[in-house]
């Protein structure tokens, strides 16, 4: 995460160089009451990586926007700790992970204009929540492992197999790294679950139409059951996911 921090620090530097360098005049093409926005972007979460979103809303009054709330999220397993495998291998593979988790949300919102930005170098600040679906996929996690020919005179070979730590044992040593991403796609289940999700956002933009913005807040994904991420030798799994986030957007007003 030290090096997730410094890219967003950089990005914080810039954000603030932009915001200096536009000059101070006011914005002065025409705005409607009734507005639409489409908002596109990136971010990053405590839980993994991050992901992407999107948003669509509508005026409700002059300083609320309702709308619809998407986001597409790799999420990991607090114990997910990746490994070479074999000495010679430069592949990894996450010892106890038996299923890879992607959690689609698709939900409704608000958004609630705490200050308006009427100069070209000023600042909106706004607040966000939405509440809905939580879709997760779970894709079975295949590694290759190393197997020795039972013909003494024959090459030993790497298979491909499922990897299942709890019901069929596969010696570490044996295990040379991950196996192609695609495998497991025909054997993917699905887990519904809800989420809440609020944030604080930081707008900016020279002109009306296009904007772009920063946004930090928490989301919290609840299933009626454990998702089964890790055997259970390994680590106890849960059914409630708690995640940090900080994205960025660009959005435009139709």
């Amino acid at each position: 995460m030290y090096g997730v921090a410094k890219i967003w620090t950089l990005l914080l530097l810039l954000f603030c160089a932009d915001i200096v360098s536009a000059q101070n005049e006011m914005i002065n093409e025409p705005t409607l009451l009734l507005r639409k926005r489409f908002l596109y972007g990136f971010h990053l979460n405590s839980s993994s990586l991050g992901g992407i979103n999107f948003k669509y809303q509508w005026q409700k009054t002059a300083n609320i926007k309702n709308g619809i709330d998407f986001d597409l999220d790799r999420i990991r397993h607090p114990k997910e700790i990746r490994v070479y495998g074999l000495t010679e291998s430069s592949r990894q593979y996450t010892p106890g992970r038996i299923n890879m988790a992607f959690f689609f949300r698709s939900g409704y919102g608000q958004t609630l204009f705490i200050t308006n930005r009427d100069y070209k170098n000023a600042v909106s600040i706004h607040y966000n929540y939405a509440a809905g679906a939580t879709f997760a996929f779970l894709k079975p996690i295949y590694v290759d492992v190393f197997k020795r020919s039972s013909d003494p005179f024959g090459q030993n070979f790497i298979a491909t197999e499922k990897y299942d730590p709890d019901n069929k044992p596969i010696a570490p040593q044996a295990i040379y790294g991950n196996a192609g991403f695609t495998n497991g796609f025909g054997e993917i289940k699905t887990h519904v679950g809800g989420y809440f999700k609020n944030s604080v956002v930081f707008e900016w933009g020279n002109y009306s139409d296009f904007f772009q913005l920063i946004e930090a807040g928490f989301c919290v994904d609840v299933f009626p059951n454990k998702l089964p991420l890790m055997a259970e030798s390994y680590a106890i799994n849960k059914n409630l996911f708690f995640t940090l986030f900080l994205g960025y957007s660009i959005g435009q007003n139709k």
